[in-house]
């Protein structure tokens, strides 16, 4: 095969994992397919240059499950013993194409190649984690963007604080306040100052809660979640729809059960 005829063949494999098979160019395409299986099966080495010039024409994510899954297994099960030391010498030179070992399925491979397959693609693994860390120990912030950062994260968490603080004076207004204990029921007038002075605290709650979400928002990265997808925001929104269900609640049973059980709505 000339290096022509191999990049034509490589193209129209490329175009036809991501052609949907309803498509009219699916069936003009299918060619590259079948043509690509018998190299894979008869021709080994031909089917290897083939990988190759398919990895470097294009490595998006529709021809790396395919290579995977398909061409490289293929290859591996029908010429595993002839063909895993060229795999191995590519995967040492490219890590990128080390990890498209990583979801090769064993199928009817023998054992020695899947086990050379997995120790080449854990050693890939490794090396590449090892210099993640290493370039990110290396690389330094600048002091003024490491206090910048210090000081978002102590407003969130500031911010955060102040929320919590802000629904426990609600919850304690709402069921921890009791006017006269004499009294079992209390007055219709005593129920109303207290459920006026839990909106005025909801009010309050829910200013914080708001700026608490501002902050909140401005430390993401961009595009900024919405306000309401904010940790402060939904608190808040919970907390309160929470507390309100059980306060009214709470008065409707004990106004017309638990004391009066002759009275009902």
């Amino acid at each position: 095969m000339t290096d022509g005829e191999r990049n034509r063949l490589a193209r129209a494999w490329i175009t036809l994992q991501t052609t949907p098979q309803h498509a009219p160019e699916y069936n003009s395409l299918f060619w590259a397919f079948t043509q690509s299986y018998d190299l894979a099966r008869e021709e080994p080495m031909e089917a290897w240059q083939l990988i190759l010039a398919i990895w470097s024409l294009d490595k998006s994510i529709p021809t790396k499950q395919s290579l995977s899954t398909g061409f490289i297994e293929e290859l591996l099960c029908y010429h595993g013993e002839f063909m895993i030391q060229h795999v191995e010498r590519q995967a040492k030179a490219d890590r990128s194409f080390a990890t498209l070992l990583g979801a090769v399925r064993r199928s009817t491979m023998p054992d020695d190649v899947w086990n050379r397959l997995q120790d080449v693609w854990i050693a890939a693994e490794g090396a590449l984690f090892l210099h993640h860390v290493g370039v990110r120990h290396r690389e330094k912030l600048p002091p003024g963007e490491v206090v910048e950062s210090a000081l978002v994260e102590f407003a969130k968490l500031a911010a955060l604080l102040l929320c919590m603080l802000s629904l426990y004076a609600i919850f304690r207004t709402l069921f921890l306040s009791v006017e006269n204990p004499r009294p079992i029921l209390q007055s219709p007038q005593v129920f109303t100052n207290r459920a006026l002075s839990a909106l005025r605290l909801i009010s309050l709650s829910a200013a914080i809660s708001f700026l608490g979400a501002i902050i909140f928002r401005e430390a993401e990265p961009d595009p900024h979640p919405s306000l309401a997808s904010t940790l402060p925001l939904q608190v808040f929104s919970w907390a309160t729809s929470i507390m309100l269900v059980l306060f009214f609640l709470a008065w409707f049973l004990e106004t017309h059960y638990v004391f009066t059980p002759s009275v009902h709505w």
